[in-house]
């Protein structure tokens, strides 16, 4: 079965639903002997909540069952929208071939008639595979900015609208922060755009380290960043913001370029805003909370500013309070047992619950991986084809094991572009990589090596 040895095939749940149990034990047989997990269902009722909830890579569904049939079962897929991106491959007996152009039209992949051939299902279960991981990597590629790895412009404001759409059935507070790097030109006028790419890189991990899992996190512009914060209050948007801006102002830059280092610094200047319940419109967030950040840059950069629509608490009346509450909360995060870019609970799971024992695999994660970045880009610009694989395979798979799974996502989508032999896209999944690996390696170096 070419594409899938029994390794990768491992890596996918299939779903058999056919009312014929000898039908379901032969199936059964032959996908678990080429190295798929089997799950088997003998209607369609059964099967729709299988799906519902198991993590399902394909189903293989037969067309006449008693009771919901496989063409009614195909039809409630496509209503939920979590089932629909699920691959269908329809079982049918010869001459059927009208309810299997019914099938197609409502959405399944691809069909096979029993007696199946089984290289012939195999091969089509592969094909659909394949094409469901390329659409999953392009949906990747349309949401993701390619160098810092945030949300793009489009994939923001609709993470955002979902945030706020639950904010106004929930009568929920969201705040939401516009912030830009200040001057931003001089970086890449003085040391050329490969450092003020660093720079930007750099920001977009402090970013990811400062607001929590759940905010939105986006590249809108350039140099233009926004974050939306979902049930969280003015005060609290301003600490977190605060808490970043001096991170970033306190942060040196290293950059080794024309055999030296460069080191420099940026500061960022913040607006804010916030809303509640009905009240709450993307729009007017991006206006008020940019209303905010102009005011800024007017005062004078390197701080945050509140929209003068909302009002803060008494808290926020002096710069020290800020200051000093913002200090507490960093010496929190770092008192806790966690690491950027790493869910600290799967990856010392994966070690039965012993901390010590994460931590010694944490600093070998460290020690043999933290020149992956520069092997990975040399290897792309030599055209390394091999070692290329090696080197993305192992990460990937050490990235899981520590749960570094943002690491482990953008390292699975650059090897399918290498299994698929797609070098126009080597570069461009590279780059989310480097960000993702340069966060966990920095993250563990602060906390264990240093």
């Amino acid at each position: 079965m070419k594409g899938h040895g029994l390794d990768k095939a491992a890596n996918y749940t299939i779903l058999a639903v056919d009312d014929a149990k000898d039908s379901l034990m032969l199936l059964e047989f032959d996908l678990a002997e080429s190295g798929y997990r089997v799950i088997t269902a003998e209607s369609g009722e059964l099967a729709l909540e299988i799906i519902k909830e198991t993590d399902v890579s394909l189903v293989l569904l037969d067309i006449h069952m008693p009771g919901i049939s496989g063409i009614d079962t195909l039809k409630r897929m496509q209503q939920e929208q979590a089932m629909q991106n699920v691959p269908v491959i329809m079982l049918s007996a010869s001459g059927e071939e009208d309810a299997i152009v019914t099938a197609l039209e409502l959405g399944a992949d691809d069909y096979i008639t029993k007696p199946y051939i089984p290289k012939v299902l195999l091969a089509r279960i592969n094909n659909a595979l394949r094409y469901m991981e390329k659409t999953k990597l392009l949906e990747l590629l349309a949401k993701t900015d390619s160098l810092t790895g945030l949300n793009n412009r489009g994939a923001f404001q609709e993470l955002s609208n979902a945030c706020i759409n639950q904010a106004q059935r929930e009568n929920n507070v969201i705040s939401f922060a516009m912030l830009d790097i200040d001057f931003f030109k001089n970086v890449n006028d003085k040391y050329g755009h490969d450092v003020g790419d660093k720079a930007l890189v750099e920001f977009a991990a402090i970013l990811k380290k400062t607001f929590r899992c759940y905010d939105v996190i986006g590249r809108v512009g350039g140099e233009e960043f926004a974050v939306c914060m979902p049930n969280t209050t003015i005060d609290e948007a301003y600490l977190a913001c605060e808490r970043c801006r001096a991170t970033v102002e306190s942060r040196i830059i290293q950059v080794d370029k024309d055999d030296k280092t460069i080191e420099f610094n940026i500061t960022a200047s913040i607006g804010i805003t916030s809303s509640v319940g009905k009240s709450i419109h993307y729009d007017e967030l991006v206006k008020n909370a940019d209303s905010a950040l102009y005011q800024a840059k007017r005062n004078g950069r390197n701080q945050t500013m509140l929209d003068g629509t909302v009002e803060p608490s008494d808290e926020l009346d002096t710069a020290d309070v800020m200051i000093v509450e913002s200090q507490n909360m960093e010496k929190t995060m770092v008192e806790t047992n966690s690491y950027p870019g790493i869910d600290y609970q799967i990856g010392v799971n994966n070690v039965l619950g012993d901390d010590n024992l994460f931590q010694e695999i944490l600093i070998m994660f460290y020690q043999d991986h933290g020149d992956d970045g520069r092997k990975i880009a040399l290897a792309i610009s030599n055209g390394s084809y091999n070692d290329l694989k090696n080197l993305i395979h192992t990460l990937k798979g050490v990235a899981c094991s520590i749960g570094a799974m943002t690491l482990f996502e953008h390292c699975k989508a650059l090897d399918i572009a290498i299994n698929e032999s797609n070098s126009a896209m080597y570069e461009g999944l590279f780059q989310p990589v480097d960000v993702a690996l340069s966060e966990v390696i920095a993250g563990i170096k602060e906390r264990l090596i240093n």
